[in-house]
């Protein structure tokens, strides 16, 4: 868990007591003024916050209406209070990765051992952290990578599509000449497909026997679920850690079905891939 968090809450009495006293005693961070000498990184709010990232709170639990309402005006989760508060400290982790890690220019490459290993959704899911942790991010791939973000080739046809409930997250397709997409923003991950090069940042795979290929690369590999090959068995066949390995669960492929990745994916899976992120010591630029 994230400690020492500068946070703000922005929230009407009582419910500001409420949530001060459960963040500085069980969360251990910091709350701060917005306009203080401490800026605040994260904003716990019932309302839009610009420049800043915030988690929508309500007064128990939010109406669909409400959870739609914040969401479109930027929040990066909406949590009823008090059942839903152990959602923060998730939320809070996922905003957090790769702030000061990934500098302006980056370009990242994700490719699979083979198709349909989940390497579009990982790509998402890396642009969705960058992007939560503050950088503008954009992310290229085909139409399969569009789809899970709730758009489609034609629509991403000639710019960047803004990718809802995620603020500063972008999608391009991939057939777009690179010049001809007007990209200002921090960070750049390509969904190479099965396309492993020298300058992949990270490999996806199954917990099978593409294992195999993925240790003929050096490249960091993200494995994709535990059967027939527990986490210990996958790491013996290649022959090293793995940067992560993230379980097969239904709240992903429900989120790719309806076009919501990477908004989504659960906090657990996003936390876990955010940690393997972390270990990464270099980018591809």
């Amino acid at each position: 868990m994230i400690e020492d968090l500068p946070v703000a809450v922005l929230l009407p009495a009582p419910l500001d007591e409420q949530v001060i006293a459960w963040v500085e005693r069980d969360l251990g961070w910091q709350v701060v003024d917005p306009g203080g000498s401490l800026p605040p990184a994260l904003a716990l709010t019932d309302r839009a916050c610009d420049g800043l990232p915030w988690i929508g709170v309500t007064d128990g639990p939010p109406s669909d209406d409400r959870v739609t309402a914040l969401l479109t005006a930027g929040a990066e989760d909406v949590v009823g209070w008090p059942d839903g508060r152990d959602r923060i400290p998730l939320v809070a982790t996922r905003v957090d990765v790769h702030r000061r890690v990934a500098p302006r220019g980056t370009k990242l490459s994700v490719a699979g051992v083979a198709g349909g290993v989940g390497t579009s959704t990982i790509a998402l899911a890396v642009g969705g952290l960058l992007a939560w942790a503050g950088a503008v991010a954009l992310v290229v791939g085909g139409e399969p990578l569009l789809s899970l973000a709730g758009g489609t080739g034609e629509a991403a046809a000639g710019a960047h599509t803004p990718v809802a409930g995620v603020p500063r997250l972008s999608v391009a397709s991939r057939r777009v000449d690179a010049a001809a997409v007007a990209w200002s923003g921090d960070v750049v991950v390509v969904d190479d497909g099965t396309r492993v090069t020298p300058a992949t940042t990270m490999i996806v795979a199954r917990a099978d026997g593409g294992l195999r290929r993925a240790r003929e690369s050096d490249r960091p590999v993200v494995v994709i679920g535990d059967l027939p090959l527990a986490p210990r068995d996958a790491q013996r066949m290649l022959g090293r850690p793995a940067l992560a390995h993230l379980p097969l669960s239904i709240r992903v492929a429900r989120a790719g079905l309806h076009g919501r990745v990477p908004a989504s994916l659960p906090g657990r899976w996003l936390q876990d891939l955010g940690a393997g992120l972390r270990k990464l010591q270099r980018w591809s630029t």
